[in-house]
């Protein structure tokens, strides 16, 4: 089996003379394909050197760039010179000490142990560890990975991670022309490939050490990453369908006030009674008109069982009712916070009940 390391560089002088020595002595089988971005520090000029060295194995590479081009391009740069150079095995690996070379050799194991398994250095299960970080950091850090794995439905506890080892099956399964991520969200993008792809993804944990030398090139990440991670989900059923489902409760919204108003202007009822009846009716009205809409555009059902659906989807929107009027009695009458906080919170969590149990129970197999 032979293993390729890509490490993409932009400015690594201090870390990359060091790094690929490590990298090359922790196991005979592994090779380095350094992808520099044209940087004005000379990290390739350092790996150049070094490659002389290294020249009757051929075990270190170098790609050269014209210009910073994101660090998702560069893997992909890689994975596409290794395919040609045709290696068993694919790791992504930071130039900068964060991900530990004697790490590899776990990684490998593993890899001998599951070759049909995308490998993760993770640093949030059982073991792992973040040296360096400040609160603020690992915080969004994990406020991230839960994020992805809500839109995506990765299980990855660490998705977000850069320490992958990825078996060549896999590389040549996906299209790496069509990859949408040229940055940091390439990391989350390659883990959401693998479940459409259905590769499994075993995590060993790591210690991550933040970067001693250097200048850390996260930095305006977070908003690309956000759009493409949101891209990704759309390309998901279940999230378009969540979409859908919001857009026709606020139709339906306005339906049930509409219809409530309406009859309570003609009929000019003000008893409390007469208004509880008004309310009865434009729920019906527009619990009717939700049905309808999400059977026929969010979920698409073609269940012919139309009566039977139909009045399993006014159960779970009359339970939808009654814990709506819970959680805003709770969130208002015992807490004692604000009307308007009782009415987004209530409306917010009753709408993932809805959603759920209609999935589940209602447009069953859509």
């Amino acid at each position: 089996m032979r293993y390729l390391v890509i490490i993409p560089t932009y400015n690594e002088l201090r870390n990359i003379g060091r790094l690929i020595p490590e990298v090359i002595k922790q196991d005979k089988r592994i090779d380095i394909l350094v992808v520099d971005d044209n940087s004005p520090d000379g990290t390739a000029e350092i790996v150049k050197k070094l490659a002389k060295r290294e020249k009757p194995s051929k075990r270190l590479n170098l790609i050269e760039r014209s210009e910073k081009l994101g660090l998702g391009t560069a893997y992909r740069d890689g994975f596409i010179w290794g395919l040609k150079k045709n290696y068993d095995y694919f790791i992504s690996m930071d130039a900068d000490f964060s991900h530990s070379p004697e790490a590899l050799r776990m990684m490998i194991e593993l890899s001998e142990k599951n070759p049909s398994m995308i490998i993760l250095g993770s640093r949030y299960v059982k073991g792992g560890k973040i040296a360096g970080w400040d609160f603020k950091r690992y915080f969004n850090s994990h406020v991230a990975n839960w994020v992805v794995r809500l839109l995506l439905g990765t299980r990855a506890k660490d998705s977000t991670a850069g320490f992958k080892c990825y078996p060549k099956k896999f590389i040549k399964k996906i299209n790496l022309k069509s990859l949408v991520a040229s940055g940091y969200a390439f990391q989350v993008e390659m883990l959401f490939l693998a479940k459409e792809k259905g590769f499994p993804i075993k995590e060993f944990p790591i210690t991550f050490m933040d970067r001693k030398d250097g200048v850390s090139k996260v930095g305006g990440e977070l908003k690309r990453s956000s759009w493409i991670v949101l891209r990704l989900a759309l390309r998901r059923r279940i999230v378009r369908q969540f979409i859908k489902f919001g857009v026709v409760g606020f139709i339906c919204s306005l339906i049930d006030w509409a219809v409530f108003f309406a009859i309570k202007f003609l009929t000019g009822w003000e008893i409390q009674y007469l208004k509880q009846i008004i309310k009865g009716i434009s729920f019906v009205v527009s619990a009717t008109f939700s049905y309808i809409l999400n059977r026929t555009w969010t979920f698409r059902s073609a269940d012919r069982a139309i009566a039977k659906q139909a009045g399993l989807f006014f159960v779970v929107a009359t339970i939808g009712l009654g814990l709506n009027n819970l959680i805003f009695y709770i969130i208002t009458g015992i807490v004692g916070w604000p009307d308007i906080a009782g009415l987004v919170i209530a409306t917010i969590i009753v709408m993932f009940w809805n959603f759920t149990a209609n999935k589940l129970l209602v447009f069953k197999n859509t």
